[in-house]
């Protein structure tokens, strides 16, 4: 018996009707996965930054650890050009020698009106002691005219050492207070001298931790920074982390930062070495989220992840990129 034409087409619907509903079953059975970017980051790290050195607000890199280099404690990592704080060194030094020279001569100009001064009270006591003998004389035994001018020369002397005595307390006061200014300036040049003497130190960087060397990239272009850039003090320039205690970090958008919580398991995949994958988990999400300039206007939150280095088995280095693939949090 033939099957009417109806019948065929009701069949056709119905197997149309399933080879759409499958894939559509499937995919709300099986969550998708989230992809964040992210890369490999020590827990322990020292940070170069552009010192504060100096009155210039910009130093250029003069030379840099090539990128990548294993850097051991105390080796130099940055060097700025010092020829600008040099300069203002050999500045500071005359000043210094001038100030110094300044202190030494008025010194001695003030200790020769001192000793001056002290001469002049002396020699008028005397002339006081001298006239007070001729005034104790008694009328009389002497002419009146002489014994009034006995008294007036008496008077006289007297005036004259109160007036060598305000001469010396003034040549005093002077002294000290030439003495203090001068004292004042030089302590000012021989600060000013050492800060700079600092500031030519704080121009080379040397690291305090072994490990890789880390350039940093520039605020508005990403761009690493290099040689011959000329960066604005406090600006990061390059890191160097420890080895020892690695982590990833990533950033997830605020779009999606809902679909992600803590200790939710993670796939991650190195992009230089795409065929090998390791697990992990969330271990922070950040409270706030931020700008990068880079990226445009969105905002991000900065997501840690931990994981088993052992289990790994690659050789990571701080600064590798890693894709991070998570799954959709189901509701609870």
């Amino acid at each position: 018996m033939q099957p009417s034409r109806c019948s065929l087409i009701e069949a056709l619907i119905l197997g149309s009707c399933l080879c759409l509903t499958l894939p559509a079953f499937a995919s709300e059975t099986e969550p998708a996965s989230l992809l964040l970017t992210g890369k490999i980051s020590s827990v322990e790290s020292q940070t170069f930054t552009v010192p504060k050195a100096g009155d210039a607000w910009r130093y250029q890199i003069q030379w840099m650890l090539p990128e990548g280099t294993l850097a051991q404690p105390g080796q130099s990592v940055v060097i700025f050009d010092k020829s600008q704080l040099t300069n203002q060194i050999e500045q500071l030094e005359a000043s210094l020698l001038r100030v110094t020279a300044q202190e030494q001569s008025t010194s001695l100009e003030l200790n020769g009106a001192v000793l001056q001064a002290k001469f002049n009270v002396k020699q008028n006591q005397l002339e006081v002691e001298k006239a007070q003998l001729d005034a104790d004389v008694p009328v009389e035994f002497i002419a009146a005219k002489e014994y009034a001018e006995n008294q007036f020369a008496l008077m006289q002397a007297k005036s004259e050492l109160s007036k060598a005595k305000q001469t010396l307390t003034e040549a005093l006061d002077k002294q000290a207070a030439s003495l203090k200014q001068l004292a004042i300036d030089k302590q000012k040049a021989q600060l000013e001298l050492t800060q700079a003497l600092q500031g030519i130190e704080q121009l080379q960087l040397t690291a305090k931790l072994a490990g890789p060397v880390l350039y940093g990239r520039d605020h508005w272009s990403d761009e690493k920074y290099g040689v011959g850039d000329t960066v604005q003090i406090g600006r990061q320039i390059a890191t160097i982390p420890a080895l020892n205690q690695l982590e990833v970090v990533a950033w997830v958008n605020e779009v999606d930062v809902d679909r992600l919580k803590l200790k939710q398991a993670v796939s991650l995949r190195l992009d230089a070495q795409s065929n090998i994958s390791f697990s992990g988990v969330v271990s922070s999400i950040g409270k706030q989220a931020m700008t990068q300039v880079a990226w445009g206007r969105s905002k991000w939150f900065k997501v840690g992840i931990d994981f088993d280095r052992d289990s790994s088995q690659i050789n990571l280095v701080p600064g590798m990129s890693v894709l991070v693939a998570t799954k959709e949090l189901s509701d609870e």
